[in-house]
């Protein structure tokens, strides 16, 4: 019993509020988060949120035009924005919005939406950018010192009046994008080519980590030369060898604009150009064999998330659908979500971002029926939006187009002071209890028998 006792009674003495510790907190250092599917391992993730107002605001910055969102990693913020003739990298402090660093370089418009598409990528004590014409960088993530860069070519692009979108992915010590026909890879300590460097068109996704059988792969969208279908590939990330390979998907312009989503060893796949289609297919071998295919799930630039055997996503017609994983068959939808919607999830709860004004709607991914937990409309200018929110260490991070960074105060955080406090507090307790009981069992030996 008293040892049992000991651990709160020396934790509440030191005024550490023991379980807001216990409770689990995530970076966020790259697009789509730790695992890149969408999804945080947070905890308590609307511990500080009031269940009738909005959460508490921390920060606003504005950063220029742009889709591209928030990266945390090592209590600092990063992102991108277009000022119309320059991108710009933006470093913050996490909680407070301090403006920690900055790096521009010039850069011209593109046609349609201007600003960066892709996302920074914080791995390795460095910070990964691509702007919109192919201006790959690596920076030093704590200075934003330049360590080195590569332009890309022109002819990389999937489409010339959208500019680049991939978000760098970091395996080992490669950097793995979506450009070329089937991908390429580049050294990150000094962005010269691995693999991969034909100068041919990629497609509009960022490449996705999975692991199966024992194997580490990467998974990516590729176009065809006409433009008019995209074949989905698995590759081995050190050498680009191929591991498998779909059949050719139709849609004009090779317009699948969303990550391919793997897991339990299929891939989900949907698109909405021209043709209204989403699709699971199962790994087999080299190849995939379709499980089903359907049109209740067809999504033009949002990512499919896969929770407790659901899928979610906001369609074309702005329908925020929740379908059986197993079947494909629909659960349920709710309109209102603009055509380019997009959702997160953490702790069961999915977050779903109104594309037209940037109002987030929490829900609870097993409920049987669309119903909101928390809601609110985080900026104060025009909240136009394709960009998803980011969850990290309890904070909610928002950014519209138009360059407005808004940080939430939304889940319980633990304190650095607090993080180094309990690891003394467990150590001492544990000490203490130790050398107790051995002192007692050094007196029991020492009496002597009747």
């Amino acid at each position: 019993m008293k040892r049992r006792r000991l651990l709160p009674l020396v934790a509440l003495a030191l005024g550490v509020p023991l379980f807001p510790l216990i409770a689990h907190g995530d970076d966020w250092p790259q697009w789509r988060g730790p695992m890149r599917n969408g999804q945080s391992g947070e905890r308590d993730v609307l511990a500080t949120w009031p269940a009738k107002t909005g959460p508490k605001v921390l920060w606003r910055a504005q950063v220029g035009k742009g889709h591209s969102a928030v990266s945390v990693a090592g209590g600092l913020a990063y992102t991108m924005g277009w000022d119309g003739e320059r991108d710009t990298v933006f470093c913050f402090d996490a909680v407070t919005g301090r403006e920690v660093w900055k790096q521009s370089y010039p850069c011209a418009t593109i046609v349609r939406w201007p600003g960066p598409r892709a996302t920074p990528t914080v791995a390795g004590g460095a910070v990964y950018t691509l702007g919109q014409h192919g201006q790959l960088r690596a920076w030093d993530a704590k200075t934003g010192a330049p360590r080195w860069s590569v332009d890309l070519a022109p002819t990389y692009k999937p489409d010339p009046d959208y500019g680049c979108p991939w978000s760098p992915l970091i395996e080992g010590d490669l950097l793995i994008l979506g450009a070329g026909s089937r991908g390429m890879a580049l050294r990150t300590k000094d962005g010269t080519s691995a693999w991969g460097a034909d100068e041919k068109a990629g497609a509009c996704s960022s490449p996705v980590p999975f692991d199966l059988g024992g194997k580490h792969g990467v998974a990516l969208v590729t176009m065809n030369a006409a433009r008019d279908a995209t074949t989905f590939v698995g590759l081995d990330p050190q050498t680009g060898t191929l591991l498998w390979q779909s059949a050719p998907w139709p849609e004009k312009y090779g317009a699948v604009c969303n990550d391919l989503l793997v897991a339990e060893g299929s891939v989900f796949v949907a698109s909405a150009e021209t043709y209204n289609r989403g699709a699971r297919f199962r790994i087999v071998g080299d190849k995939l064999e379709p499980v089903w295919d359907s049109p209740k799930l067809s999504t033009y630039t949002g990512n499919a998330l896969l929770v407790g055997g659901r899928l979610f996503n906001v369609s074309k017609a702005g329908l925020l659908k929740c379908l059986d994983w197993a079947t494909g068959e629909e659960i349920w939808a709710e309109r209102g979500f603009s055509g380019f919607g997009t959702v997160i999830a953490a702790d069961g709860k999915i977050f779903v971002t109104r594309s037209s004004n940037g109002r987030v709607s929490v829900i609870d991914s097993a409920a049987s029926a669309f119903g909101e937990l928390r809601k609110f409309e985080p900026f104060t200018g025009k909240g136009e939006t394709f960009t998803a929110p980011v969850l990290a260490n309890g904070r909610l991070y928002c950014r519209s187009y138009e360059g407005e960074v808004v940080c939430l105060q939304i889940g319980a955080v633990r304190s650095r002071t607090q993080l180094l406090i309990l690891p003394a507090v467990l150590v001492g307790a544990g000490c203490g209890w130790w050398l107790a009981r051995r002192k007692r069992r050094s007196a029991t030996e020492r009496t002597p028998l009747p």
